[in-house]
């Protein structure tokens, strides 16, 4: 009986059995694990250029504020005080972004992490506005 036995265990455990080795399942798994890893690292760079094309876009929009703004009042909307054109805003100085809001000019402020001042060198005219991201990066709008 005992030896009846053991033909038969001999007998089940050669059977083709359907399934994966341990190997074979972890080859699969380290696969899966380096495409994730390279599906993150790809979109980690997306956020950083969204905000860059997102401050881009708003430079642009306060840029045509401060103009319409300029040829209604015949001066810049300018943090330190609003100056007339010559001579125009001082390098550096911020836009006043709550003052092209109480003119209609913008809907909303720009998000916390942009900074929008005037900038004034060769071949920009007077009111050139100029964006970056905050902390400073290298996505600068009108560098």
């Amino acid at each position: 009986m005992l030896l009846a036995l053991l033909k038969d265990a001999r007998r089940r455990s050669q059977r083709s059995q359907g399934g994966f080795t341990l190997v074979e399942l972890l080859v699969v798994i380290a696969i899966l694990g380096i495409l994730a890893a390279i599906v993150l690292f790809n979109i980690s760079g997306v956020s950083a250029n969204a905000a860059c094309s997102a401050m881009k876009t708003d430079g642009a929009t306060i840029q045509g504020a401060a103009d319409i703004y300029y040829t209604n009042n015949a001066k810049y909307p300018d943090s330190v005080a609003d100056v007339a054109v010559p001579p125009g805003p001082a390098n550096g100085d911020g836009v006043n972004i709550g003052e092209l809001i109480t003119a209609n000019l913008l809907h909303q402020a720009p998000p916390a992490t942009e900074s929008f001042k005037y900038v004034v060198k060769a071949g920009y005219g007077s009111g050139t506005v100029q964006g970056n991201l905050v902390p400073a990066t290298t996505c600068i709008y009108n560098p």
